[in-house]
């Protein structure tokens, strides 16, 4: 039996079969024939001898890590020979064309996946990576690498095999599909919480001068892991412009990732659903904030979680200049908004809701209107919200709105006015009305 699967594990080779290869090395090949590996002998130099030498360790540490899983049933076992094989197999890969990349990239997504099956039995591990990321430098030096960092230096392996692959033609190159180790990647660093090594790796990606799949390529092809691997790269490399305050590429890349999911076939619509959403809570105060549009009231029926944080609170506190409750939500809904990397957004939506404030104080005064004192900005502030503010902070505020040209206008710090521009003093901030697609 042994000798049989070595025998068409070796054509598969030949062939460069990558749809077999990548059964003959996976620990999902149907249970009855993996419990059928699980019994093979660990095969010797003489029963490897028909194998290109490369994948001989690869065949070795595949069948000892089948055993692990069907034998021994140990998932620290299991993780470390998993390891083990993605890491052999990233060497057999250097001297292969990209027919190898659907093998490694099954055996990296079932690496990960054990991966999760063993934090399930040592949720002691996530408490370990939240202690990890206020550690120092040195600090990190003497713990050792944990599973994830293990996890991540071997998908960093995979990631650099693609990208150092200077075939030019794409479809034969092992570019082809770089956004799933890259996005793989990314997650990875998110979860350890080192945005800087997440950003070298994409800077990395940006540093070649060879070509790569682009939406247009993906949105074209029929494999939906590519699609799928490219939202995932799409929607971190969004996070890390937020990260940035670079707020027009993360929408670019929100928007991108819905284009894809429109095309991506799903049998399950809540999943599908739930995608979506996790684009949204992200899209949408981008699209208010960037270019000052808001959801339709179909969009908010059919995200009713969506609807109650920014509809009726956020949204609504910027469409009545309401200091007080939109302070108010930030400090409600502050974890969801650190943990989406939404925080330093909103706090740049403050200014919209300091717009709306303005814009009303001026409203009020009669006509003529374009030399207001900063007195008068500093009542309808104080009566918005529930700490004072200072002659000296309206002053910076206003500043600030005459900074992003929100307002056309000039200061006059020695007479504590702000003089507007007569035929335009609010450049259009149109709110509008629009779908998700």
């Amino acid at each position: 039996m042994l000798q049989d699967y070595l025998q068409k594990v070796c054509l598969a080779i030949v062939n460069q079969d990558s749809a077999h290869f990548k059964n003959y090395i996976s620990i999902n090949p149907g249970l009855k024939e993996g419990q059928a590996r699980s019994q093979y002998p660990v095969p010797n130099d003489f029963d490897l001898y028909p194998l290109p030498e490369k994948f001989k360790p690869v065949i070795k540490q595949y069948l000892k890590l089948i055993q692990s899983v069907y034998v021994q049933g140990d998932i620290d076992l299991s993780f470390n020979d998993s390891l083990e094989l993605v890491n052999h197999l990233n060497r057999a890969a250097e001297s292969q064309s990209n027919w190898i990349n659907l093998s490694l990239i099954n055996c990296c997504n079932e690496l990960i996946g054990i991966y999760q099956v063993r934090l399930k039995n040592y949720p002691e591990e996530e408490l370990q990576l939240e202690a990890a990321a206020a550690m120092s430098l040195d600090e990190l030096n003497t713990t050792g690498p944990n599973s994830l960092e293990k996890l991540a230096s071997t998908i960093n392996k995979s990631f650099k095999l693609s990208l150092n692959d200077k075939n030019l033609d794409l479809s034969q190159s092992k570019r082809r599909d770089i956004f799933f180790f890259l996005g793989a990647l990314i997650k990875i660093y998110f979860k350890l919480g080192n945005l800087d090594l997440a950003k070298s790796v994409e800077k990395a990606l940006k540093g070649i001068n060879l070509n790569l799949p682009n939406v247009n390529t993906i949105l074209s092809s029929s494999n939906q892991m590519s699609k799928k691997s490219m939202v995932t790269y799409l929607y971190y490399s969004s996070l890390l412009s937020l990260d940035d305050a670079d707020f027009l590429s993360s929408e670019a890349k929100l928007i991108d990732c819905l284009k894809i999911l429109s095309y991506c076939e799903s049998k399950n619509s809540i999943f599908l659903n739930r995608q979506i959403e996790k684009l949204l809570i992200i899209l949408l105060p981008l699209r208010l904030y960037n270019k000052r549009l808001a959801p339709s009231s179909s969009l908010w029926g059919q995200f009713p979680n969506l609807s109650l944080i920014y509809r009726d609170h956020l949204f609504e506190a910027i469409k009545l200049g309401n200091l007080a409750e939109f302070n108010h939500c930030l400090q409600k809904y502050q974890i969801i908004f650190l943990k989406k990397n939404l925080y330093l957004l909103v706090e740049n939506l403050k200014s919209l809701c300091y717009l709306k404030l303005v814009k009303k104080t001026v409203a009020l005064l009669p006509n003529p209107n374009h030399i207001v004192p900063l007195s008068a900005f500093q009542i309808t502030f104080n009566l918005s919200d529930t700490v004072p503010y200072s002659l000296d902070s309206i002053e910076c505020i206003l500043a600030n709105l005459i900074h992003k040209n929100k307002i056309k206008g000039y200061l006059s710090h020695a007479n504590r006015c702000i003089v507007l521009s007569k035929v335009q003093p609010f450049p259009d901030q149109v709110v509008k009305d629009i779908d998700a697609k």
